[in-house]
């Protein structure tokens, strides 16, 4: 065979090689490789909150959790899947179970709900409005659940209804360095809802026959209201640094 032909010959066929492996890696450099995790792998974060509610220093389980997992290739993609505590009006429930815990907290004094009944009378007592009379057992129960759970979701009223009532205060995230005992929760929250909001009444600032200042007036006026039982509610975080407190009004 001729020298020069075989080596033309060589030559063309390496060029056709690089020409190939050169093709090939420009390709595969623009591949994009996503890696989801298994099922198995631990994606997931979880939060979980104790809640000591105040009839008979009952303890709210509630908890959450959820998993965000972002992965990207020529078009972005996301995979998202959550799951939340379901409200429930009924006592317990999968999302909240009730069970016992340490009895004789000190914050829960003996007849404190007696005495928010009283100090919430005395104060209709100076109007001439008829006295109230403590809800039965179940709604001070359910009062009790209600500001657990509001306490859980952080939001004032998230659960208003869940026990039947006709008008809520609330007495949200207060802290216990704050009030020491459930009776001083109630006695400051309540002065401050029947004395500072009827104020804004007498002085003319506020009128209780226009819708646009009832936000501003409400608690007075659900005090003084044409109800027959109440429900005061209070439930603490498991470290008894903070609580909410609730009121219940029931024609």
């Amino acid at each position: 065979m001729n020298f020069n032909l075989l080596k033309t010959f060589f030559l063309l066929k390496f060029s056709v090689v690089v020409s190939l492996a050169f093709m090939a890696c420009s390709e595969s450099s623009s591949q994009v490789t996503i890696v989801v995790p298994d099922e198995k792998d631990d994606v997931s974060s979880s939060s979980s909150e104790k809640i000591v509610a105040s009839s008979s220093s009952k303890i709210v389980d509630v908890s959450s959790s959820s998993v965000e997992l972002s992965v990207s290739s020529s078009s972005e993609k996301a995979i998202e899947s959550s799951s939340s505590t379901e409200s429930s009006s009924s006592m317990p429930s999968s999302s909240a179970a009730v069970s016992s815990s340490s009895a004789g907290n000190s914050f829960f004094v003996e007849n404190w709900r007696e005495a928010c009944l009283d100090k919430i009378n005395e104060y209709r007592a100076t109007e001439g409005l008829e006295p109230l009379t403590l809800a039965p057992e179940a709604k001070q129960t359910c009062t009790d659940k209600e500001a657990a759970d509001d306490l859980a979701s952080n939001k004032a009223h998230g659960h208003f209804g869940d026990c039947g009532e006709g008008a809520q205060n609330s007495g949200p995230n207060f802290s216990t360095s704050w009030r020491k005992t459930a009776i001083e929760v109630s006695d400051a929250y309540l002065k401050m809802m029947w004395e500072d909001e009827k104020e804004l009444v007498t002085s003319g600032e506020r009128d209780p026959n226009k819708s646009e200042d009832y936000s501003y007036i409400g608690h007075y006026l659900n005090m003084k209201g044409n109800y027959k039982t109440v429900a005061c509610g209070i439930a603490l975080t498991e470290d008894g640094k903070k609580g909410w407190f609730n009121v219940n009004f029931f024609r």
